[in-house]
This record gives C-alpha cells, sequence and structure tokens, in this order.
C-alpha cells in the first residue's frame, strides 16, 4: 500500500543542476583545473564526494579532504543565489499541494547537504509539506546506493515498499530501484542527458501530478 513519496530536490523541486555546474566549474578554475560538462554530469544526482571521485578519476587531481575548496564552493554558490534566489521549477508548489492533500506522508531526500535543503525548501515555502527532509551527507553512501532513500522510509516510520520516488537522475533512479521502491522519473531538460529508462514511469509536467496519478503509477507497478 503506498503511504509516503519521496522526492529528490535538485532537478526535482529546485531547478539546481545548471547553476551547480557553473559553481563547480568556477571553483576548480580557481584552483586552475577546467572541468568539462562530459565529465561533470556523471555525479548528478550524488554527492560532493562523488564528483570529487571523477575529478581524481579524469583529471589526477585529489581533492578529497581539502576543505578549502569544499568552503569556496558554498562561498561561489551563495553568491550566485543571491544573485538569482533559489532556480524555482514551474508548478512545484501547487503539485505538492495537491500531493499533500492526498494524505501521503513526505519527504525529501537529497544528496545535498542538509543546511542547503533545509534552506532551499523554506525559501520556497514548501517546507511544511515534509515530514522529514534527508540529506546524503548523513548516510553512508551516495545515490546510486539507496541509503538516503532508505533513511527516509525510515524517517516516515514507513517500509521501502510503501514509497514511491521521484527522481530527475539516472543515479537517483537507480538508488530509488535498489531500494525497493516504485520510482517516477522527471524529464528535466536542464538536468543533462539523464537515462531514466529504469524509472516505472516517466513525467516531463507537474500541471496533471497529483496523489491520484502516483497512487495509479504504484498500483500499475505493484
Amino acid at each position: 500500500m503506498l503511504k509516503g513519496i519521496i522526492f529528490d530536490m535538485d532537478g526535482v523541486l529546485i531547478n539546481t543542476e545548471p547553476l551547480h555546474y557553473q559553481v563547480w566549474k568556477k571553483t576548480f578554475h580557481d584552483r586552475g583545473l577546467e572541468i568539462e560538462y562530459d565529465c561533470y554530469k556523471g555525479c548528478i544526482g550524488s554527492t560532493v564526494g562523488y564528483l570529487l571521485d571523477l575529478i581524481r578519476d579524469n583529471y589526477g587531481v585529489d581533492f578529497h579532504g581539502d576543505e578549502r575548496l569544499i568552503d569556496q564552493q558554498r562561498k561561489n554558490k551563495a553568491v550566485m543565489i543571491r544573485g538569482t534566489g533559489v532556480p524555482k521549477i514551474s508548478g512545484v508548489p501547487e503539485m505538492l499541494d495537491r500531493v499533500h492533500q492526498g494524505g501521503f506522508l513526505m519527504a525529501v531526500a537529497s544528496s545535498s547537504p542538509q543546511i542547503y535543503i533545509n534552506e532551499a525548501m523554506d525559501e520556497l515555502g514548501v517546507t511544511k509539506y515534509f515530514t522529514a527532509l534527508c540529506s546524503g551527507e548523513n548516510v553512508e553512501h551516495p545515490k546510486p546506493a539507496p541509503d538516503v532513500f532508505l533513511k527516509a522510509a525510515r524517517e516516515l516510520g514507513l517500509a521501502p515498499e510503501e514509497c514511491l520516488v521521484v527522481e530527475d537522475s539516472t543515479n537517483g533512479c537507480k538508488a530509488a530501484r535498489a531500494a525497493g521502491m516504485v520510482c517516477v522519473g522527471y524529464r528535466n531538460p536542464d538536468s543533462g542527458d539523464q537515462n531514466l529508462e529504469i524509472a516505472h514511469a516517466i513525467i516531463e509536467d507537474y500541471v496533471l501530478v497529483d496523489a491520484k496519478l502516483l497512487q495509479k503509477i504504484y498500483d500499475d507497478a505493484r
């Protein structure tokens, strides 16, 4: 029985993937390293640690443990967001309200840092809809491992099979399926060339998304 809906954040609730690439591109540029999008896109949906793995494997430079790099990235991100605000996706607050009215418990399970999840959901004005806001920085393994989704289910007090996930990335869809959850892929053109074919269903617009649609997708998948 479907009881909980778990949303990824970046690329699903806010349109931050283009911003993230520009932030990291500047941060590495300031260290004398020019990164290509083809390298960066492999980390979409995962954590900073996963990105640093890709940088090490592709460019032979290891930034793991470099707190000054992480601090500079956060400062660059704050500067860009102050200029533009949290990048929004059309229809998200209205969609969340419709899903909430369906009686489902709701959570965010994102690879972003906890403080950024909290701030972004507050700025968007949707924190009230969520029972749990979960960060990948607080679990052992990042997406595509299922850890953050399993944590979200635990915080909702639900079994994994009682949850449905909405994701925009290949890594996120893999994580949702690995968690034993029904997965809905949200095709966001700004999230890069993501393979969502392992999702149980794919949506491209939030206009028609409500509790009834998610229930139908869940029932069809089960």
